[in-house]
């Protein structure tokens, strides 16, 4: 579903959000695993999650161009714990082969598609995917340093592509299981564990109805000051006589509103769009 049609969320789904990524945190130092699911043989990769199968790419409008950008659907603006693995003897050379790992996937509390990196530093002799849990990660007694990075990266069931892209996920681990996620990197800029967002205007009539064929409109693009991947959506309400993509750019909305043409809503929806062109 994309963001000019977002569902709303209430205050007690964001208030499972915080409690589960302060339980996360305070896990990586007391041996804490949040709601362990009971064991399972042998377990396959994570399957069945509730996300298409082809994440679609959208047209949009920036500063009256057009701009694409995929659409993962709503999410908070909080990241949550991934760990990689780092040489202790030299923090900043990775574990070649050893895959990161997750405490938590899409339907679980405490689920975002926007992680903060925690390195685990091994020593030399470690093996590569020897640990794969956050529970074997803490039992180990290694290091485990939080950074300040935050990435994108949302998990998605094995075989899920984008479309118009030949990108395939990566791979890490879940409480022992392969799962699978798609990395889009670090440009979501964040404050601790809070992800920062720009705008997003997305169009509605009166009556709460989308406007047929109206593109949503962003004003930042990758690289640019402010941009991030997560959006947060402003409604742009419009009275019966405006017609589709007649507003293209931000500058022209805040001018309609000032104007009285159109009112604007700032919402508490936040929505996972990476930029792609």
């Amino acid at each position: 579903m994309g963001p000019s049609s977002p569902p709303r969320k209430g205050v007690s789904a964001v208030i499972v959000v915080i409690v589960g990524v302060i339980l996360l945190v305070a896990g990586l130092g007391a041996g804490y695993l949040l709601g362990r699911p009971a064991s399972v043989p042998a377990p396959g990769p994570v399957d069945g999650l509730a996300r298409p199968n082809v994440i679609p790419r959208v047209d949009g409008w920036v500063r009256n161009a057009s701009v694409s950008y995929l659409d993962y659907g709503p999410q908070p603006n909080i990241a949550v714990p991934i760990l990689a693995f780092f040489q202790a003897s030299s923090p900043d050379t990775p574990v070649a082969g050893q895959r990161n790992i997750i405490d938590t996937i899409p339907g679980q509390p405490g689920y975002s598609d926007f992680w903060r990196v925690y390195k685990v530093l091994v020593p030399s002799g470690y093996v590569a995917n020897s640990i794969r849990s956050l529970a074997d990660a803490v039992a180990s007694g290694y290091v485990i340093e939080a950074t300040g990075l935050v990435v994108n990266c949302p998990v998605v069931n094995p075989g899920t592509t984008i479309q118009g892209s030949s990108a395939t996920p990566t791979v890490g681990w879940y409480r022992g299981q392969e799962v699978y996620y798609f990395d889009h990197g670090a440009a979501s800029p964040a404050d601790g564990f809070r992800v920062l967002d720009a705008p997003i205007y997305a169009f509605f009539r009166g009556d709460g109805t989308p406007v047929a064929g109206q593109r949503n409109v962003i004003d930042v693009l990758p690289g640019e000051p402010g941009y991030s991947d997560l959006w947060r959506v402003v409604k742009v309400v419009v009275d019966a006589s405006y017609v589709a993509n007649s507003l293209r750019d931000a500058t022209s909305i805040l001018a309609a509103s000032v104007a009285g043409q159109v009112t604007l809503e700032t919402t508490a929806i936040y929505v996972n769009c990476p930029v792609v062109n």
